[in-house]
């Protein structure tokens, strides 16, 4: 849960020339909502705001999984104390999902160290040793802001009895199992938040975020917890979860949880995941990952350098499936993410009509699922999980009939705004007034060699737009993307500007490696629903943004370089829905 709304900061980023060349249920809600922002085939709220992903549960007792997420009544003030409740709901595919029912209360019970705005935390299975609550049952550790103090963050604990549908049975009096003040915990004595919570070696483990810092806590009966690491500060600081990244102006760390996942070589790694930000390098707040071990007190220890698991600016607040006891690894996890930014989502939407604009009544959409492996190599492949869906179209080799120059494109939106070419470009596909719910399986080859020469993907959403342009020799890519509607809210042009490239300043877009090049071929799916564009490539990375046009239409493009004269291209298109 993000409590400041704030512009992040200003950096430099890497300026590169990226490019190439081709051939080839909806939940619905109640009256308080809007269809103005309903994606067709990802999960979205049902009303009000949306944002992180609490928990992903396996259910044994009904033989599905138990998705949770943060919600607030309104976009107009999604920090306003007494507005934020988790979200309820279930799936067996990642694909469908049942109807949404308030888990946690916005407001707890009355009691004198009690909540009044429920925040992010997480949903484990008691394994026995949880006090006050039968084996089996789900507890949910969670934050908020204290009721009778002003505000203040801490951790509380709660479990269910109807097979986690709520959350009413609130344990320790209602009182915080962690609280900001005392003096083992937050640092800053501000921040206290977003507990992860597992087993391991015969005790509990909690992770929180406590500003640019994890607490780490431990805990024999889940109820009463000390300092982990009996010695020292037990906190895991920004230099070892951000190792390997220059850790200026990346605070505040959020959204941590620990997994064991299992390499094909059979060793197993734990793996911290978390969200933090570095704009100094071009990154905008995101989910990172890191490999390692966790030591004798339950630190974590790198093994390898943090890692973005989406390169994208809008896949944060994220969550994952698998075992809370850290000795059982699991060889693929699900992974969901919030589709958004606090820069620009919240802020930038046309929310200062408050109630009365459709904006404020149903903002908050998640990606589709991904299956995550750890490779051998320690890095994380990302697979997305997408139902069959319909009206299959295929293009072959699609021909070069449009040569065109850098400066414009046969079609009624112009190829302008500083597009990096490096010699003809060609038009290759130029499909207008598709709907919005697609998913294209584009096949790039040469006939050659190594596919060589830009690609340049357009995607039109009534006027705004989200333009990819990769250089397959180098792996580098660069994204802009551009929403009217952000101009519209209260930070104006500020949102604006940080949804087109972080306010980093130099009009660029976002830009990442891939690590895709050289190939002679290249597979990319590319996944479009009204809120959102999800771009995966062939080595399982991924970039995700998020989209605030309302039209159910889209035109699709593809440009190219060709200085082989063998490039060719062969896509697949395919709607996709809940039904």
């Amino acid at each position: 849960m993000k409590l400041t709304n704030t512009i992040l900061s200003t950096g430099a980023l890497v300026a590169l020339g990226i490019g190439m060349a081709i051939t080839t249920t909806t939940v619905h809600a109640d009256s308080v909502t809007s269809t103005a922002h309903e994606s067709i085939y990802h999960l979205t709220t049902k009303d009000g705001w949306s944002n992180d992903l609490q928990s992903i549960v396996w259910n044994s007792k009904g033989k599905y999984y138990d998705l949770y997420f943060l919600h607030s009544k309104t976009a107009d003030d999604p920090n306003e104390a007494g507005n934020q409740d988790w979200l309820h709901t279930t799936t067996k595919d990642f694909i469908h999902f049942t109807p949404q029912n308030s888990a946690i209360k916005a407001d707890g019970p009355e009691a004198p160290y009690t909540w009044k705005s429920a925040w992010t935390g997480t949903v484990l299975v008691n394994d026995g040793r949880i006090q006050g609550v039968p084996k089996g049952a789900q507890v949910a550790y969670f934050s908020g802001l204290e009721k009778h103090d002003g505000g203040s963050q801490n951790v509380w604990i709660a479990w269910s009895s109807d097979n986690g549908r709520t959350f009413s049975h609130v344990l320790n009096n209602s009182a915080p199992v962690i609280d900001h003040s005392w003096n083992f915990t937050s640092q800053n004595k501000v921040d206290e938040r977003d507990p992860a919570v597992v087993y391991w070696h015969g005790k509990m483990l909690m992770y929180t975020a406590e500003g640019s810092e994890l607490g780490v806590y431990q805990s024999k009966d889940g109820i009463k917890w000390t300092k982990a690491d009996p010695n020292g500060a037990s906190k895991v600081g920004i230099g070892t979860y951000l190792q390997g990244i220059s850790n200026q102006d990346s605070t505040p760390v959020e959204c941590p949880v620990l997994r064991t996942m299992k390499m094909p070589s059979g060793k197993t790694k734990q793996v911290l995941f978390f969200g933090a930000k570095a704009p100094h390098v071009g990154q905008t707040t995101g989910t990172y990952y890191i490999v390692g071990h966790l030591d004798d007190n339950g630190l974590f220890a790198p093994e390898t350098n943090a890692r973005r698991l989406d390169q994208g600016s809008d896949y944060y607040g994220a969550n994952f499936s698998g075992s809370a006891d850290l000795n059982n690894a699991s060889s693929t996890i699900k992974s969901i993410g919030w589709v958004g930014n606090w820069s620009y989502t919240s802020s930038g939407v046309h929310n200062d009509e408050s109630a009365n604009s459709e904006f404020t009544k149903h903002l908050g959409s998640y990606s589709v699922a991904r299956n995550l492996e750890l490779g051998n190599d320690m890095s994380i492949k990302s697979t997305p999980i997408v139902g069959q869906g319909k009206e299959v179209k295929h293009y072959n080799s699609v021909s070069k009939d449009h040569p065109i120059n850098g400066a414009n494109a046969s079609s009624n939106k112009p190829f302008t705004n500083g597009r990096d070419t490096n010699g003809l470009v060609h038009n290759l596909l130029d499909v207008p007034n598709l709907s919005v719910n697609k998913a294209y399986n584009l096949h790039f080859y040469n006939t050659k060699g190594n596919y060589k020469g830009r690609i340049y993907i357009d995607i039109w959403q009534g006027g705004d737009y989200v333009r990819f342009n990769y250089d397959p020799s180098n792996g580098w890519y660069n994204v802009k993307s551009r929403s009217g509607e952000l101009d519209k809210g209260r930070n104006g042009q500020i949102a604006s500007s940080y949804y087109y490239d972080g306010l980093l300043g130099n009009g660029n877009g976002y830009s990442a490696n891939s690590g895709v090049m050289n190939q002679k071929t290249i597979n990319l799916k590319v996944l479009t629903d009204k809120n959102s564009v999800e771009f995966f490539f062939p080595n399982g990375q991924s970039y995700t943004v998020a989209r605030f046009n309302t039209s159910q239409k889209q035109d699709f493009k593809i440009f190219t370089e060709d200085p082989t004269n063998g490039n060719k291209v062969n896509i697949t298109q395919t709607n996709l829905n809940q039904n």
